[in-house]
Order: C-alpha cells, then sequence, then structure tokens
C-alpha cells in the first residue's frame, strides 16, 4: 500500500512538472497567433514595427531564434520610415541579446552599440542603462567562453556599472537590483567572491528597503547561498537557500528549483552528509531532466556523481560521470558547429569586401583615365587657342606696318630728304618690334608645352601614390587575416590539449574510482600506478594548454612536478625527502617530452617501491643535461637513488614474467632511438642518451 502511495505521488509530480513546462508555451503560441492576426489589418508603420517586435520577442521566450530573427528583421523598414529611434533601439537590443545567447559575440556587440545609440538620441536613458547592462552581460559571456579571460569580465563590470550610475540618478530600484545581481555574478566570475558577496547584499538592501522587486529575492538568495558555499560557510549557505526554496516551490520556477536543489546538495556534502547530499541531488536531476535544460543538466549530473561517490556508491557515481561526459561531448560538437558557421559566415563576408574592392578600384581608374585624356584636350585647346592669338597679333602688326608706310610714301612726295631719312628709321624700328613679338610668342608657346609636360609629369606621379596606396592596403589586410588565423590555430591547439588534458582526467578519476572498489590490494596498487602514468601524460598536455607555445615542454617545470607529486602519492613530505632536480635542456618538443616524461615516472615509481626501505634518509636525483661535445648525444637523463641497487645482469635478464615497467621503459627508449645504461652506486643510476637525429 505504502508503495502503490508512492508510485501514485510521483505520477501525479510528473503530471504537474509538465503542465507547468507546457503552460508558459501555449500561452506564448496563443499570443503569437494573435499578433498575426493584427498584421493582416492596416496599421500605422510605428504600431506595425512594434507588432513585429512583440512577435519576435515571443519566440525569443521559446529559444526559436531563427523565427525571432525572421521577424524582427522587419521591423527597420518601418522604423526608418517614420524615424522611429526608439523601435529601432529595441530592435537592436534584442537582436544582440539574441546574438549573445548565439554566441556570436562580434555581432551581438554592434548590435547592443547601435541600441544604446538610437535610446541616447530619443532620451531614453532608462533604456541606455539596460543595453549597458546587456553590454556587461555580453562581456561575462565572452569572459566566459574564452576560460576566464580577466580583460573581457573587467569591460562588463565598467559597463553594469554605468547602468547602476545611470539607474541610482533615475532612482529606478528594480533595475539596481538586476544591476547590482549581475555585477556579483561577474565578480564571482573572477575569484572575487568577497566582491560579488557585498554586491548581492547591497541588491538584497535596495529590495528590502522599496519592495521594488519582489521576485528578486529567489535570485538574491540562490546567489549568496551559492557564494557562501564557495567561502566553506556551508550553515549560512543553506539558510540563504531554504528561502530561495519557498519562494520558487510557491510559484513553481522550475529552473530555479534546479539550481537550489544542486546548490543544497553542495553544501550538505561539504557538512559531511552524504545522504542529503544525495536526496537533493536526486531532486534536482528529476526536474533537469525534466526541464531538459543540457547544460544546467551536466552540472547537475556533475554534482549528483560527486555526492554518490562521496557515500560510497560508486557504481552510481560513475553512471552520472558517464552521463555528464555524454552531455559534454554534444555541447562540444554544437559549440564547433557554431564556430564553423561564424568562419564561414566571416569568410563569406570578406569575400564579398574584397569583390566590393576590386569594383572600387576598376571604377577609381576608369575616373582617372577620363580625367587624363579631359586634360590633355584642355591643353590643346589652350595651344590652339594661343596661336590663333599670336597669328591675328601678326596680322595686326602686318597691318599697321603697311598703314605705316603707304602714309610715309604719301608725305615723301611733299618732305624732302630729311623726311625719308627719318621714315626709313620708323621702318626699321618697325621690323625690330615684329621681330621682338615674334620672339616672345614662340618663349610663349615653349612656356606652355613645358607647363603641360609639368602637369601631365605631377598627375602621373599621383596616380602611381595612389595606386601604391592600395597595395599597401591589400598587404596589410592580408597581413591581418594570417595573423588572425594564426591565432586562431593557437587557440584551437591550446583547445585541443586542454580537451585532452581533461580526457585524461577522467580517465584518472575512473582509475581511481576503481582502486578505491578493489578489494586485493595488489590489483589497487596496480591501478594507481596505472592512474599515474595517466597523470604523467595529462600534466605534458596541461603545461601545453598553458602557455601560448603549444608544441614545446618546459622539461625544469615538468620534472619538477612530476617528482613532487609522486613524492606525494607515495606519501613523503618535503621536508623528510632529499630531491635535487639538475636540468639544463629547458625546453623539449612535445613527441619527446612524452615518452621521456613516461621513462622517469617509472624509474622514479620504481624508486619509491624498492630503494627507500633500508631506513636511510630518501635521497632522489633527476637531470636533465644538453652536451657540450659534438661527437656525444644531445642530451642526457640520469635518475639515480641511494637504495640497495640494481645488478646490471638482473636488470637485463629476460623472463617470461618481466614486469610490465620494465617493457614499457625499453619499448620508448627505442621510440627514442636512445641507449639505457644502469650503474650501481651507492644505490640504482639510471642513464639515458638520445641522439641529435632524434631531436630534430
Amino acid at each position: 500500500m505504502l508503495l502503490f502511495m508512492k508510485c501514485q505521488h510521483w505520477c501525479v509530480t510528473v503530471f504537474l512538472f509538465t503542465l507547468l513546462i507546457n503552460s508558459p508555451v501555449r500561452a506564448q503560441r496563443r499570443l503569437i497567433d494573435s499578433l498575426r492576426v493584427s498584421l493582416t489589418k492596416k496599421l500605422p508603420d510605428t504600431t506595425r514595427a512594434n507588432t513585429y517586435y512583440d512577435i519576435a520577442n515571443a519566440f525569443y521566450k521559446q529559444t526559436n531564434y531563427d523565427s525571432a530573427h525572421a521577424y524582427l528583421d522587419r521591423m527597420p523598414t518601418y522604423c526608418r520610415r517614420v524615424n522611429y529611434r526608439l523601435g529601432l533601439g529595441h530592435y537592436n537590443r534584442l537582436k544582440g541579446i539574441m546574438y549573445t545567447q548565439q554566441g556570436r559575440f562580434d555581432d551581438a556587440m554592434r548590435q547592443l552599440h547601435a541600441a544604446a545609440d538610437q535610446f541616447a538620441k530619443a532620451n531614453k536613458e532608462k533604456l541606455v542603462a539596460r543595453t549597458y547592462s546587456s553590454l556587461g552581460l555580453l562581456y561575462k559571456t565572452m569572459g566566459q567562453d574564452n576560460q576566464r579571460v580577466d580583460a573581457l569580465l573587467k569591460q562588463g563590470i565598467a559597463y553594469l556599472n554605468k547602468a547602476i550610475a545611470i539607474n541610482q540618478r533615475l532612482n529606478l530600484p528594480d533595475q539596481l537590483v538586476d544591476n547590482y545581481v549581475n555585477l556579483g555574478i561577474t565578480y564571482e566570475d573572477m575569484h572575487e567572491y568577497d566582491l560579488g558577496r557585498d554586491c548581492f547584499l547591497k541588491a538584497l538592501a535596495i529590495n528590502d528597503e522599496t519592495k521594488a522587486y519582489e521576485d528578486a529575492y529567489r535570485v538574491i538568495y540562490n546567489d549568496l547561498g551559492k557564494n557562501y558555499n564557495v567561502r566553506g560557510e556551508y550553515e549560512t549557505a543553506i539558510g540563504y537557500l531554504n528561502k530561495s526554496l519557498a519562494i520558487n516551490l510557491k510559484n513553481n520556477r522550475i529552473s530555479s528549483l534546479v539550481h537550489n536543489y544542486r546548490n543544497l546538495a553542495t553544501s550538505y556534502r561539504g557538512l559531511k552528509q552524504f545522504p542529503k547530499a544525495v536526496e537533493y541531488g536526486e531532486k534536482a536531476r528529476q526536474l533537469v531532466e525534466q526541464s531538459k535544460n543540457t547544460t544546467l543538466a551536466q552540472s547537475v549530473y556533475r554534482g549528483l556523481s560527486a555526492s554518490y561517490a562521496a557515500a560510497g556508491q560508486y557504481e552510481k557515481a560513475y553512471q552520472y560521470l558517464l552521463k555528464g561526459k555524454s552531455l559534454e561531448d554534444s555541447l562540444m560538437n554544437i559549440q564547433k558547429a557554431e564556430v564553423i558557421a561564424q568562419i564561414q559566415a566571416l569568410y563569406d563576408t570578406r569575400k564579398a569586401t574584397e569583390v566590393a574592392e576590386v569594383g572600387a578600384r576598376m571604377q577609381l581608374d576608369k575616373a582617372r583615365e577620363i580625367a587624363r585624356i579631359e586634360a590633355e584636350k584642355a591643353l590643346e585647346i589652350t595651344s590652339i587657342q594661343a596661336s590663333e592669338r599670336t597669328r591675328l597679333a601678326d596680322l595686326r602688326a602686318d597691318a599697321d606696318v603697311e598703314k605705316t608706310r603707304a602714309v610715309a610714301e604719301v608725305e615723301a612726295k611733299y618732305e624732302n630728304q630729311k623726311r625719308q631719312q627719318r621714315l626709313l628709321e620708323l621702318d626699321a624700328l618697325t621690323h625690330l618690334q615684329t621681330r621682338q613679338v615674334n620672339y616672345m610668342s614662340g618663349g610663349l608657346g615653349i612656356l606652355v608645352v613645358l607647363l603641360g609636360l609639368l602637369v601631365y609629369q605631377y598627375r602621373a606621379i599621383r596616380l602611381a601614390n595612389r595606386r601604391l596606396s592600395i597595395q599597401n592596403k591589400v598587404i596589410s589586410t592580408k597581413s591581418t587575416l594570417l595573423a588572425e588565423q594564426a591565432d586562431q590555430l593557437r587557440t584551437l591547439m591550446k583547445e585541443l590539449h586542454h580537451r585532452v588534458k581533461n580526457n585524461l582526467a577522467i580517465v584518472s578519476g575512473l582509475l581511481t574510482l576503481q582502486a578505491n572498489g578493489l578489494e586485493d590490494e595488489n590489483m589497487a596498487q596496480a591501478v594507481r600506478i596505472g592512474q599515474q602514468r595517466v597523470e604523467a601524460m595529462s600534466l605534458i598536455h596541461q603545461r601545453l594548454y598553458q602557455t601560448d607555445r603549444v608544441t614545446v615542454i618546459n622539461m625544469n617545470e615538468y620534472l619538477t612536478d612530476l617528482a613532487v607529486s609522486l613524492m606525494r602519492a607515495y606519501g613523503y613530505q618535503a621536508n623528510e625527502f632529499d630531491l635535487r632536480m639538475d636540468i639544463t635542456q629547458q625546453e623539449l618538443d612535445v613527441d619527446v617530452a612524452i615518452p621521456l616524461g613516461l621513462i622517469v615516472n617509472e624509474l622514479v615509481t620504481n624508486a619509491f617501491k624498492y630503494a627507500y626501505n633500508t631506513g636511510k634518509r630518501p635521497f632522489l636525483r633527476i637531470s636533465l643535461l644538453k652536451a657540450d661535445q659534438s661527437a656525444r648525444p644531445t642530451i642526457t637523463l640520469e635518475v639515480q637513488d641511494n637504495g640497495p641497487g640494481i645488478e646490471e645482469l638482473d636488470w637485463q635478464r629476460r623472463t617470461t614474467r618481466t614486469s610490465f615497467g620494465k617493457r614499457l621503459i625499453t619499448s620508448l627508449t627505442e621510440q627514442l632511438e636512445g641507449k639505457l645504461e644502469l650503474y650501481k652506486m651507492n644505490g640504482a643510476l639510471f642513464r639515458l642518451y638520445i641522439p641529435q637525429s632524434r631531436l630534430n
């Protein structure tokens, strides 16, 4: 009977959750249908623009981004027709918010800045503040997606502070509560948990004083609970989380309830009350599977796996660990598809830009050629006009001379020889003036020709300079593109090493769970040794994605970290162990570093297992030296302990039960084309030579 009542209660709960999830969806569908009907009527441009916005906003709330973009893109035409700046601002802001959630950050940034500009021109400071808040969340999201880039998170904080300044001036407490909550979450992303808590407490104080935003309590209490969990103050965290839980249960907030239960599971796990941690983790799982929120489900499964592992139920812990890993892989595939789409869009945009530049260059060359021809025609016309003026001057001069000559002949009949002599002098003077006029005309013509040549040469030089400027811009654009592609490739390589490191960490975790569940200590020890080998490889990939050089390993840091981690794994403290590192070969290619690291892992593990049972203070020396003589191998690896030592014949003797570690060392030495030597020198000394040919 009790079992029947529990089943009946479970069925009713599932039905209510399904009803609560589907009710808002049906309400949104009814709203969309009603708005579509209104579009068939004759409407003013502003009303039609607002209707398109309301339909797009309804689709956005259903996360149907394709339909939301389709209706929203019809809005700007009607807004621009009547200069409706407020409508354009709403269009740009909703576009920016959707692009943010789709991971199209460049498009989101452009749209949100345009929204702030439109709202400012419409004198809507309240909406400018909301847009600044959206910009703050955009930079917060970019900072998280790029593995916590503090510069982006600080930019988000700057925009949120701008929104706070405006809302304080306008006395808008509901907006201030939302701003301080988002600011606190951003500070937590930067691991500034004290500043985050101060922001949440400010939001709580404003809400307590004004009662401006009753629904905000559930968010503030949940964020405060999560903050105190991080600080290890689990009792205080539970108090705030229970307050948020009561509000969310009253208002049937499914997604918020998932956050409450997950955070309560974390609190009880911190208090080592593992049954309660499992209970709340299961409640979170049941709700998140109803809501189908993949990202949130991944977080819930990870926490539930940790709770079951802490409670000693390793089989269930392993089951939910696999579920979380499966969701993580699906999210990675979605992110890859989005990145490929963004790269394709960027390629299409740049291709269209290059085509436009080629067309513009052709139009520019055509215009320049037409200008050159017109300039040459103008010079020819000027030269012809100058020649015509010179010829007319000559004709007029000749006519004057003939007139003077005729007058002189008439006067000569009536005058004496003196007058005739005077006439001859005047005739000579006239010839001299004519010659001077001819010389001046020739000089003027030469001057015009030289001036034309100078103008032509000047235009040719300007044309050449413009062509060189265009070529320089093309070269600069291509250089920028190559630099961006190199940065993208480096980022992808770092992401690859990060994913490999995460996968190896999962394998290491699985091996740890397996070892903890084995009753045979020898088998458990073998599994732990395998886990140490996986950790040695994981450490390599962790080094690779933490630096910009994705193919080179810093051997000093890597070998030191490896030796220290093995020393701690075998229970030795730094003050009771002599560890000496002598590394002159600072960097190695990853293809050499991985097998070399595994060899060191095996030799050091062998020393911890067999060398330090004599009662002496443990000693371990690891050196990686670069040879000075060209005839010797390029680098030499030495691992030495102060144990009883190993005879070379015993080491080289092959039996049917040769250990896996010895076979692994031999195989890796052959892979490196190296030579391994063993000496008994106050303990065991292993020396490995690696030739130059293997390092090239």
